[in-house]
């Protein structure tokens, strides 16, 4: 496949343009956004149609109702043209119908039949129609930089699973996958029949000897019939036997009781009467030591609380006459300041402070009398007031004093009254306990002639236990055997019951058994050959591929990392996974920690390995020839763009087109196109 020449229309910031593509190396010049990645774009686009990762929001330019690309190109002698046209909608932009020119002739095609027609022409595998984007045009031809990112940065197991789809050996895995699942339903039908023809031989056997197993059953239910009749006979008595003796046992057992039961309690009552003598003594001398307190004590006087009540009442008025005193006073005092300021005042004053006129001396005198004698009717009240206030504090102090030593007295009055409480208790507690000496002492009486009366009653018998025991055990024995021979007769009669039914079913069974197991035979070696030859066969075939793939993939890769990274120390392998591994120094260091032109470096030649050895591997693809490179050069020094001359000499592809904004990139292609930008719409110059 060469390309010809492009057209655009409307398609992002082309509004009506046309390119023209020599063979050789071509060099898409220009300032970053000038619309150089757009034309990789725009020919993904015409060839493949857009998809989640190319929507046509993307490639239709803003304020278009309508656009179309338009591709010229050439596959084995064939000229061919294909336009592919975009039309916006209400929300969303889609593909209208386009058309395709083969050495002149004309075929209007719809979005999917256009792909599928490319597909042919380029012959990549039919599959990839039901896929959004072709795997082998976007890891030959022209690879985005986040589809090797994919590859480089993700998981291991993710990173097989797309070479796998890019070798197109993802088959060989499906294939097995079916397999396993094909294999799963022949053991599964295998087992179902198996399982249904398990007991031939045993049902074989079983018919010949269902008649003779049908006579013994008869002669075993007459043999046990009479052994069960005489069995529940002798059941019957032993039982009998059994009742007595332990009727016996009970009566015994209730005189053993019963003289256990006065015995703890005889005990008990021997305990209370120890514990009451121990009261006693302990209570009498402690009667005694109230009795003589009580000689010592004051008498009681009723009226302390009456006196307490009387003087809290005293002592109250007396506060509150102090208060309203102590208030008066503070009163009397300001009145006589205010009339001492007056008097003072006055007798300094020369003029009215209201009428602003003149005051005389007659006036100012008959002032100053009258408020110096207010003064001293004032101090004749404030003394007054304070000796009645000293009054009634010496006295409020005195009654104070009374009340506390009330109080006192009350409180020993009170000590008093709960001695004569504990002494009433103590000799209320004394009269009980004597009271229930003679009472339990009455009690142990009754209860010693009622011990005598129960052992002269109770005789130890300890061979009537034994002799129970063994009755039992005899008992339990014929018991068991005779439970034993009657579920054996139930077993027999109910097999006998369906004996014939079974009978008349197994012939039937057997006939449908034979024709079952000769097909198992056949499942089987199936079975056999898919799992011992056709899965190993496939797992060889895939194993091989891989390891040509990565032999040949590593090789290409380390021949051109060292060409672009012209260092002793520094070196790339791929790992089993095809991981990339750098080692520095003999020692691996992370993809992560490189420089920016080492990890351009090592993108570049996984790239282009994977470009190689593809085409190596699909020699029929119609891609071989032409190659794309979206700013392979980015973070390059000096001397690594020079030695990209080289690879592109070696890669010898008949036509390589380059997006670079690099000046340096130009001294090594055939063919520079310069693109510029002004007011959102790029133009072309070569």
């Amino acid at each position: 496949m060469i390309i010809k020449k492009i057209k655009l229309k409307n398609i992002r910031s082309y509004k009506e343009e046309e390119l023209i593509f020599p063979k050789g190396s071509i060099l898409l010049s220009g300032n970053i956004g000038s619309g150089k990645s757009t034309i990789f774009l725009a020919i993904d686009f015409v060839l493949f149609g857009i998809s989640r990762e190319l929507p046509g929001t993307a490639l239709l330019r803003n304020g278009e109702k309508e656009g179309h690309v338009e591709l010229e190109f050439s596959v084995n002698n064939n000229d061919i043209t294909i336009r592919r046209n975009l039309k916006r909608g209400a929300e969303t932009v889609s593909q209208d119908a386009g058309h395709i020119i083969i050495n002149g002739e004309k075929h209007d095609l719809t979005a999917m039949e256009l792909k599928q027609k490319i597909l042919g022409i380029l012959n990549y595998p039919p599959e990839l129609l039901t896929k959004s984007k072709s795997m082998i045009y976007h890891y030959t031809v022209y690879s985005p930089q986040e589809k090797m990112k994919e590859i480089l940065l993700s998981k291991k197991e993710d990173r097989l699973e797309i070479l796998r789809k890019v070798f197109g050996i993802d088959k060989y895995k499906r294939v097995r996958d079916n397999t396993e699942i094909f294999i799963t339903t022949i053991k599964q039908k295998s087992k179902e029949i198996a399982a249904m023809v398990a007991d031939l031989e045993q049902k074989s056997e079983e018919l010949s000897e269902q008649n003779q197993r049908k006579d013994e059953i008869e002669t075993s239910l007459n043999e046990i019939k009479p052994e069960i009749e005489k069995l529940k006979i002798t059941e019957t008595t032993k039982k009998k036997e059994i009742q007595l003796l332990e009727e016996q046992q009970k009566q015994s057992q209730q005189i053993k009781h019963e003289l256990e039961k006065i015995k703890i309690e005889l005990t008990h009552k021997n305990k209370d009467i120890e514990k009451i003598k121990e009261e006693q003594i302990k209570l009498l001398p402690e009667i005694e030591k109230i009795e003589s307190e009580f000689g010592a004590m004051p008498l009681q006087d009723p009226s302390l609380q009456d006196q307490i009540t009387s003087l809290e009442v005293e002592i109250k008025n007396l506060e509150e006459q102090i208060l309203h005193t102590q208030k008066k006073s503070t009163e009397f005092e300001t009145r006589r300041k205010s009339h001492e300021k007056l008097f003072n005042d006055i007798n300094s004053l020369e003029i009215c402070p209201i009428c602003k006129q003149n005051i005389d001396d007659t006036h100012k005198n008959e002032v100053s009398k009258k408020e110096k004698k207010e003064i001293e009717k004032l101090n004749t009240e404030l003394k007054a007031l304070t000796l009645g206030l000293e009054q009634n504090s010496e006295m409020l102090k005195s009654k104070k004093e009374k009340l506390l030593k009330t109080r006192d007295n009350l409180g020993n009055q009170r000590i008093i009254e709960l001695k004569k409480n504990e002494l009433n208790s103590k000799k209320d507690r004394l009269s009980y306990i004597q009271k229930s000496l003679t009472e339990i002492k009455s009690s142990i009486s009754m209860l010693n002639n009622k011990k005598l009366d129960l052992e002269s009653k109770y005789k130890e018998n300890p061979e009537l236990e034994l002799s129970i025991s063994n009755k039992k055990n005899e008992l339990e024995s014929f018991s068991e055997n005779l439970k034993e021979l009657e579920i054996k007769k139930a077993s027999l009669e109910s097999e006998l019951k369906t004996l014939e039914s079974i009978i008349s079913k197994i012939s039937q069974e057997v006939e449908a058994k034979k024709t079952k197991k000769d097909y198992i035979v056949k499942l089987m070696q199936l079975r056999e050959w898919l799992e011992k030859q056709f899965i190993n066969m496939t797992i060889l075939m895939e194993k091989n591929i891989m390891l040509r793939v990565h032999s040949e993939l590593e090789s290409l890769i380390q021949k051109w990392f060292s060409i672009l990274v012209d260092s002793e120390t520094i070196k790339i392998r791929i790992d089993e996974e095809f991981t990339p591994i750098i080692e520095q120094n003999g020692y691996e260091i992370d993809y992560a920690h490189l420089s920016g032109g080492e990890k351009t470096a090592a993108a570049l030649s996984y790239r282009l390995a994977l470009n190689q050895v593809i085409n190596t591997l699909m020699s029929t693809i119609n891609t071989k020839d032409i190659l794309m490179l979206d700013e392979p050069t980015d973070g390059f020094s000096q001397e690594q763009l020079e030695r990209m001359r080289n690879i592109l000499e070696d890669l010898n592809t008949k036509q390589t087109i380059i997006v670079s904004h690099d000046p340096k990139v130009e001294s090594f292609v055939d063919t520079v196109i310069r693109l510029g930008k002004t007011e959102h719409s790029t133009k072309i110059n070569i």
